[in-house]
C-alpha cells in the first residue's frame, strides 16, 4: 500500500507539496511563539538569583527592574547614599549592594557598585559568578568585564579602557582623562551580566568630579588625586540597591517599611513579582499569535481535506484500475487516510527542523537584544502532544474522502 501510496502522491506533486508546506508553515508559527516565550520567560527569570529585593526611587517596578537587572532603558531618578545606609542598618538586613547606572564603553553599559557584588549577586537559581580570568577589582582604576564585552572587544586582563559619559542610547563624551585597568573577566552567565562592565563606586565618582549638567568642565590631569579628602569619592547618590535578607519571611512587611520611608521616596521591588507583572502583559499578545497560529492550522488541514476531495475526480482511472484489480472499497479508503497522515508526518517532521533553527537564531537576537540565553530542546512533552493533536484532527477529516471513496462501488468507477 505504502508503494502505491507514494507513487498516487508523487503525480500530484504540486498541490500535496503546498498543502504540506501550508501545514507545516503553520505548525511552525504556532511552536516558534511558543518556544520563544517560554525560553526568553526562562532567561529573564535566570537572569538574578539570591536577591530578595531591589530598592530604588518609586516608579514602576518593571521599570526598575528592566534597568537595573537587565539593563535596558535609562534610570527615571537616583537614591541618596544617605538613604540607602539608613536601609542598611535595618536589621532584617542580612546584605546590599548598590550600583550606580549611566555612563557605557562601546555600546555596553558600565555598572558602578561594590566588590562583594560578585559575592552576593547570582543566577540561574543560586548559581555563583566565577571569575574565567583574574580577580574581582580592589582599587579605584580597576575593572572587571563580562565575558561578552571581553570576546567582543578582545579585552583581557592588563588592558586600559575608558568610558564614555552617558549611557548606550544617548552620545556622550568620553573620560578620557581617566583609564581603567582590566582585573577580572567573569565566566559566561547567559544573563545581562556577560554585557556589563564593572567599575568600583569610588572610581565612577571620581569620573565625574569634574562634569557638571553633561559636560566637562574641568581636567582630571588638573587636580591632584592624593590630595582629595577621603569623602570626596563617596558617591552622593545611587541608582539602586540589591538586598538579601536574613529571612524571606519578612519580605512583605520590609517592602510594605521601605514605601513609607519619610525621608525620601522610594520603593522596594521584589523582582520575582515584578517578573511575573511583565509577562502577564506579554501573555496576552503570545495567546493572540497563539490563537492566530491554530486558526492557520484549522485552515491548513481544511486545505488538505478539499484537495483530497477535489483530486478524487481526476483518480477516477486510478481508482478503477485498483478495483479492476481486486483492490476493495477498504483498501482504497484506508490509502485515503493513510495520504494524510503522510502529509501531516511529513509537514511535522520538517517543523521540527525549521523550528529548531528558528529558536537557534531567536536565541542569538535575544541575546543581543537583552543579553540573556535561553535553552532550547529539539522537542518537549507538551510539543509532542500539540504534533500528536495535528494529526489525529488530520485523520479525523480525512475520514470525509475516505468515506466517498468506500461508498463508490466498482460499477461507479467504470461508469
Amino acid at each position: 500500500m505504502l508503494s502505491l501510496l507514494l507513487k498516487s502522491m508523487r503525480s500530484r506533486l504540486i498541490p500535496t507539496s503546498l498543502v504540506t508546506i501550508s501545514l507545516m508553515a503553520s505548525m511552525v508559527l504556532l511552536l516558534s511563539i511558543e518556544r520563544i516565550q517560554q525560553g526568553a520567560e526562562e532567561g529573564f527569570n535566570q537572569s538574578i538569583s539570591g536577591v530578595d529585593a531591589i530598592i530604588g526611587p518609586r516608579s514602576s517596578s518593571i521599570e526598575l527592574v528592566l534597568y537595573t537587572v537587565f539593563h535596558l532603558g535609562r534610570p527615571t531618578n537616583n537614591i541618596t547614599t544617605k538613604t540607602v545606609n539608613d536601609v542598611k542598618l535595618r536589621g532584617d538586613i542580612s546584605w546590599l549592594v548598590p550600583i550606580a547606572l549611566g555612563d557605557s564603553h562601546k555600546g555596553f553599559r558600565v555598572v558602578a557598585t561594590e566588590p562583594n557584588y560578585f559575592e552576593h549577586i547570582k543566577y540561574a537559581n543560586g548559581q555563583p559568578l566565577v571569575f574565567s580570568k583574574g580577580v574581582a577589582f580592589a582599587e579605584l582604576s580597576e575593572t572587571v568585564l563580562g565575558s561578552d564585552v571581553a570576546e567582543k572587544l578582545s579585552y583581557r586582563v592588563g588592558s586600559k579602557i575608558q568610558i564614555t559619559h552617558g549611557s548606550v542610547e544617548s552620545i556622550g563624551s568620553k573620560h578620557d582623562d581617566f583609564s581603567f585597568v582590566v582585573t577580572g573577566i567573569l565566566n559566561k552567565t547567559g544573563t545581562p551580566i556577560d554585557r556589563a562592565i564593572f567599575l568600583d563606586l569610588k572610581g565612577y565618582e571620581l569620573l565625574h568630579l569634574g562634569w557638571k549638567s553633561g559636560k566637562k568642565i574641568f581636567n582630571l590631569d588638573d587636580i591632584n588625586l592624593s590630595s582629595l579628602p577621603e569623602d570626596a569619592l563617596i558617591p552622593k547618590t545611587v541608582t539602586a540597591a540589591f538586598i538579601g535578607l536574613k529571612s524571606k519571611l519578612t519580605l512583605f512587611n520590609f517592602s510594605k517599611n521601605i514605601r513609607e520611608y519619610p525621608k525620601e521616596a522610594i520603593s522596594a521591588v521584589i523582582p520575582g513579582i515584578a517578573l511575573s507583572e511583565l509577562w502577564s502583559i506579554v501573555g496576552l499578545v503570545d495567546k493572540g499569535f497563539q490563537l492566530l497560529s491554530w486558526i492557520i492550522i484549522a485552515i491548513s488541514l481544511i486545505a488538505m481535506v478539499t484537495l483530497i476531495i477535489a483530486s478524487l475526480d481526476n483518480r477516477k482511472q486510478e481508482m478503477t484500475i485498483y478495483r479492476a484489480n481486486g483492490a476493495s472499497p477498504k483498501f482504497l479508503a484506508m490509502m485515503v487516510l493513510c495520504e494524510s497522515l503522510v502529509i501531516g508526518l511529513t509537514a511535522i517532521v520538517g517543523a521540527i527542523i525549521l523550528v529548531t533553527i528558528v529558536t537557534y537564531f531567536a536565541t542569538v537576537q535575544l541575546n543581543l537584544a537583552l543579553g540573556i540565553s535561553p535553552s532550547f530542546k529539539w522537542i518537549s512533552m507538551g510539543e509532542i502532544i500539540v504534533f500528536s493533536f495535528i494529526l489525529l484532527a488530520g485523520a479525523l477529516s480525512s475520514l470525509i474522502p475516505a468515506v466517498m471513496v468506500f461508498r463508490k462501488n466498482l460499477h461507479q468507477t467504470l461508469s
